[in-house]
């Protein structure tokens, strides 16, 4: 499920890299997008991520996650970042 969810994020506007071990993954994006802002406006919508650094967010979801479970973050991540 790593490997799906970075792939996923990897298409994201703005990203620099996605690195990822297993389900812990961290997303770099560049210097237009704060990962502060991104994590506010992703609590709004439901989906507890955290900042790390200026530019980058961090995520750890469960292990049990299913490719939906993905799909729906991703699709918020991708709402904000837009």
């Amino acid at each position: 499920m790593g490997d799906y969810f970075s792939s996923k994020l990897e298409t994201l506007p703005h990203v620099k890299e996605v690195r990822h071990q297993g389900l812990l993954v961290g997303v770099e994006f560049d210097d237009t997008i704060s990962g502060v802002d991104v994590k506010h406006k992703c609590l709004e919508k439901h989906l507890l991520i955290t900042a790390i650094g200026a530019h980058t967010i961090r995520m750890i979801p469960p292990f049990i996650i299913t490719e939906e479970d993905c799909d729906k973050a991703f699709e918020i991540i991708k709402s904000v970042v837009a």
